[in-house]
């Protein structure tokens, strides 16, 4: 089942699960896969001569719990023969930079869609939200959906998709970030898809 994310409120209720794939806050070899090849950099952020060199230590990326997939079926009841496609979140990496007196955060999630045996080659849009939230409270600082365009060419019943948001601005307060901020993502449909027969909703 997916919970869907009803704008910035649903992110206060949700806790955040999951993990993350990309790890800036120490030196790795080579830096994580995706975050390689979405071109992210380390967060030392240069300074002038004389001045501080901040290393920011990045918040981790977390999937929001019951976020990482979504189904659409085609027919009801919904059922695994029915299964139309399946949206997933596979990665997720960060990165982290100062900007004056702001911390500018860049997120990037990979996945896929899968057909089902219902579903049928095409172009599918993917609504991924993104958000930075406070760590002592949960209340979102800023929060923004995006759209990843996938599609699934005749002959394939799936295709992979990276999407990378806007740098997503926050006061800076250390460069211990992670004790200030959490990242969280998920795919956020809007409405909850139906649920696959012979399976009850826990309460």
């Amino acid at each position: 089942m997916t919970v869907p994310l009803l704008g910035a409120a649903a992110l206060l209720a949700v806790a955040g699960c999951g993990g993350h794939l990309g790890n800036f806050d120490a030196p790795e070899a080579g830096g994580s896969k995706l975050g390689n090849l979405l071109g992210f950099k380390s967060n030392d952020t240069p300074a002038a001569a004389g001045t501080q060199v901040h290393h920011i230590f990045c918040p981790q990326v977390l999937i929001l719990e019951g976020t990482a997939a979504s189904q659409a079926y085609n027919g009801t009841p919904p059922s695994s023969g029915n299964l139309k496609y399946q949206y997933s979140l596979t990665d997720t990496a960060r990165e982290c930079t100062l900007d004056g007196d702001q911390l500018a955060i860049k997120i990037g999630v990979a996945g896929k869609v899968l057909l089902g045996p219902a579903g049928s080659p095409g172009s599918f849009s993917v609504p991924v939200r993104m958000a930075v939230l406070h760590e002592k409270n949960n209340e979102p600082v800023t929060s923004k959906i995006y759209h990843a365009s996938v599609t699934v060419t005749n002959g394939e019943t799936q295709a992979d998709f990276t999407i990378v948001s806007d740098p997503l601005r926050v006061p800076f307060i250390q460069d211990h970030a992670e004790d200030d901020y959490a990242i969280k993502v998920g795919i956020d449909e809007g409405t909850p898809p139906a649920k696959p027969a012979g399976k009850s909703a826990k309460h």
